[in-house]
């Protein structure tokens, strides 16, 4: 009886130092887990939805350029704090679909997110988004487009590594089939309420990307903003290259989580069986 008990005791101990060991792994490796499956589901949509977003893009199209042409005339009025106010009335996953456009790329972050042309909590919370106020990102003369995309969402990539992007690289919009490449020549940080940043300068095509900085405390805006040059064949090969290593490399986080458990499954496995062997 005494065997017996020490027996079970002995499970019990190889079992919990087991399933601890698997709970810190566990904790240490979601977000990186999380990231790399959010990523994706994120490509899988867009390949999906590529079809459903050119045909919106297509159907604003001549509203759009008719709307950058009074910006242009009357000049911009963003709202630089759109993230402590979002859109509102446009919370559901169907929204997802009705507002993709397109998609923001930049190739030396490894970032693809999808594009919306609205704001609101759903569409925030699954790319990035056109800032009310500011130009509709079909480019051109005297427009400026701002787009916005959340930083620190612990299961996301959205523009977080944002700070990172360099004077003279670039970012690009694509829209409508359209490839916008946007250079960058300016890097501020600048109060939520400030839009001085944000306005229309004749003649030129720019385009800023705007997220939320430092990260977790998000008093202030990080503005990354870029003047339009020419989508040549050396950058669109640097899209691609950048989004492919970026999916193996998150295919690989997720086959190494499925062999963790795959192993932590047989750790048990064969603690259960070695004790049933002992007499």
């Amino acid at each position: 009886m005494a065997k017996k008990k020490r027996k079970k005791a002995t499970l019990f101990t190889d079992l919990l130092v087991i399933i601890v060991f698997f709970i810190g792994l566990a904790v240490f490796a979601y977000p990186f887990v999380a990231r790399a499956v959010n990523f994706v589901v994120v490509e899988y949509r867009l390949k999906r939805d590529s079809e459903t977003a050119k045909k919106n893009a297509a159907a604003r199209e001549k509203a759009q350029k008719e709307f950058n042409k009074r910006l242009a005339e009357t000049g911009m009025r963003p709202n630089a704090d759109v993230f402590r106010q979002p859109g509102k009335g446009i919370q559901d996953v169907s929204a997802l679909k009705k507002h993709l456009i397109g998609a923001v790329t930049i190739p030396k972050l490894k970032v693809n997110v999808p594009l919306y042309d609205t704001v609101s909590d759903t569409l925030l919370a699954s790319g990035a988004v056109v800032l009310p106020g500011t130009s509709y990102p079909t480019g051109g003369k005297s427009t400026h487009t701002v787009i916005s995309a959340h930083s620190g969402v612990p299961s996301k990539t959205l523009f977080d590594d944002l700070e990172d992007l360099k004077k003279g690289q670039q970012f690009i919009i694509t829209v409508n089939d359209k490839h916008l490449a946007y250079k960058v020549h300016q890097i501020k940080v600048i109060e939520p309420d400030d839009t001085s940043s944000l306005k229309i300068e004749a003649g030129r095509d720019l385009a800023t990307l705007m997220t939320c900085t430092p990260v977790g405390i998000n008093s202030h805006r990080l503005l990354v903003t870029g003047h339009r040059v020419p989508y040549s064949e050396a950058t669109a090969k640097e899209a691609d290259r950048g989004n492919r290593r970026a999916w193996w490399q998150n295919i690989g986080i997720i086959a190494a989580a499925v062999a963790a458990v795959a192993l932590v499954i047989t750790l048990i496995v064969r603690a259960v069986k070695k004790h049933r062997r002992v007499p």
